[in-house]
């Protein structure tokens, strides 16, 4: 089967940028333990740190979520509301916050300020790789245009700089700045002359900033760089995180024949919800879903998302592939494969 561009659909996660020595969000988790332990710095955080890890799985297990995967951007976002104090929408039904919090947190919350920005300096610092050749397994991206002729869309969860600096080595990758005074519109998006993938940063980028109240790009990544988190991203009403989550669900709905996603783990539930509208609405429509599986059951796995999706278990929609990035991408990606996948509406004739 022929495949448009338009029919097709990559989603990224933190999978993706793995093998580029990215470490994934839960990952971060045990590094930031490791500091906690080991560097002054962090020492004096470590009580804090705790308590909010232990009230975060407390939380979930109140309902019944008890093998849910605590991890850096859940910690962070936790850490933004507490932040908030008198200003959080739920201040005014809170009696009180609890005690253990108050002595930790250090006077007007300081200690909980000091704390996120520790973690985000780290967490920009990972993410920020030196150079680009361990992520040169992306240049398949660039075959598969070539194969392709059209353009692509990819969507993406991470913060990282993989897919533009080295696919972007070779072919136009809009990420919808304007070229001369670098301020983001979403007007870049609408021309599509001369251009081989358009990139949507669902949660923000390294490279951007703000200033002026106005999103702008650098040449290089900044310290403190325009990021968003997956649960305040169903949250956030502004551009271009707005526009992009919209743009994913356009995409989703109306035009994808193929959605593949890389490396996503299926924790980000505005996505989801994305996602199964997609395949509730068009039978045809095809979910792959590219990441190592346990015991490489993908049965079980298949059955699994299916169930964060709200499927049916024996849904055909799905289809998992049990490969890490690295090698899916270099060894399996390419135009037939994909087709190989392509299904077309009931009614269509052939």
């Amino acid at each position: 089967m022929e495949i448009k561009g338009e029919h097709l659909l990559f989603l990224f996660g933190a999978g993706a940028s793995v093998d580029a020595n990215i470490p994934i969000s839960n990952h971060m988790v045990t590094h930031i333990e490791k500091l906690i332990d080991e560097k002054e710095e962090w020492q004096q955080y470590k009580d804090l740190y705790y308590y909010l890890k232990s009230s975060i799985h407390y939380s979930d297990g109140i309902f019944g979520r008890f093998g849910e995967t605590f991890n850096v951007e859940k910690l962070l976002v936790v850490i933004t509301e507490i932040e908030k104090r008198d200003k959080n929408i739920m201040y005014p039904f809170i009696g009180a916050w609890n005690i253990r919090l108050l002595d930790l947190a250090g006077s007007n919350f300081g200690n909980i300020t000091k704390l996120k920005n520790l973690i985000r300096k780290q967490l920009n610092e990972w993410v920020r790789i030196k150079n680009y050749d361990n992520a040169s397994y992306y240049e398949a991206f660039d075959s598969l245009q070539g194969e392709i002729g059209e353009l692509i869309k990819v969507f993406t969860l991470n913060y990282d700089l993989c897919f533009e600096r080295v696919v972007g080595r070779t072919r136009n990758v809009e990420v919808g700045f304007n070229k001369g005074t670098r301020d983001w519109h979403f007007s870049n998006f609408e021309n599509t002359e001369g251009k081989h993938f358009f990139l949507y940063k669902l949660h923000g980028s390294i490279d951007w900033y703000t200033e002026n109240e106005k999103l702008y790009i650098s040449d290089d990544p900044v310290d403190d760089p325009e990021l968003i988190f997956g649960i305040q991203h169903k949250m956030t009403s502004v551009d271009p995180y707005f526009y992009y989550s919209s743009e994913l669900r356009r995409a989703c709905i109306n035009d994808a024949k193929l959605i593949v996603t890389i490396g996503y783990s299926f924790a980000d539930e505005y996505v989801n919800v994305i996602l199964s509208q997609a395949l509730k609405q068009k039978s045809h429509v095809r979910l792959l879903c590219v990441g190592p599986v346990w015991n490489d059951d993908k049965e079980a796995e298949r059955k699994s998302i299916a169930l964060k999706l709200s499927l049916p278990e024996n849904t055909n929609q799905i289809i998992v592939e049990s490969e890490k990035a690295k090698p899916f991408m270099g060894n399996i990606l390419n135009k037939d494969y994909l087709a190989s996948y392509m299904a077309e509406p009931d009614n269509v004739p052939f």
